[in-house]
């Protein structure tokens, strides 16, 4: 079984912030497998079980997502090796996807959180780009901007090659799915 999380915040205020496109991928995946959401208040998240992996999407702060990423992990007794994290990547130009094993969190506090809560790095990551900041404007800042309008009109597309790296990392496996899109 696979463990699949979408990190981002909660709330209306950073819904469509570039810092929320791990949820937003995680969200439009579990339409599109058909999957409906369920509300675990135990292990702080959003989840969708199926037969193959769970799908969730923390329901506190990204920098603190990695104790919701361990309670999943403990209860279905999911290794770390067996996680899969989506999250924003500001070293990546909007629209790019990685994929990528293991490594450090490079400044992500959200990718530390998780790295503290499985208590090792040594996990799956699909980063999509959403660019560095123009000027003077802080990073931390930035990923909680809104995408602009040319980013919006391309999201659809950028989502949908997630939602193909997904399945093959589901379908294939890793190292084939880095293989591939990478």
């Amino acid at each position: 079984m696979k463990l699949i999380v979408g990190l981002g915040n909660p709330g209306k205020r950073y819904a469509n912030s570039r810092h929320n496109i791990g949820v937003v991928v995680a969200e439009v995946f579990a339409v599109e497998m058909g999957l409906s959401w369920r509300k675990s208040r135990d292990l702080m998240c959003y989840l969708v079980k199926t037969r193959r992996f769970v799908l969730v999407r923390p329901t506190i702060y990204m920098n603190e997502s990695g104790e919701s990423v361990r309670a999943m992990a403990a209860y279905y007794k999911i290794d770390p090796d067996d996680v899969l994290v989506i999250h924003d990547e500001l070293d990546l130009p909007f629209g790019k996807i990685r994929l990528s094993f293991g490594g450090a969190a490079a400044g992500h506090r959200g990718i530390e959180s998780v790295m503290r809560g499985l208590a090792t790095g040594d996990f799956a990551r699909l980063r999509v780009g959403i660019g560095k900041p123009e000027g003077d404007i802080d990073a931390e800042k930035y990923v909680l901007t809104d995408f602009g309008s040319e980013e919006r009109v391309k999201l659809p597309e950028v989502v949908a090659k997630c939602q193909e790296a997904i399945m093959s990392y589901l379908d294939d496996g890793l190292e084939a799915t880095m293989n591939r899109f990478n």
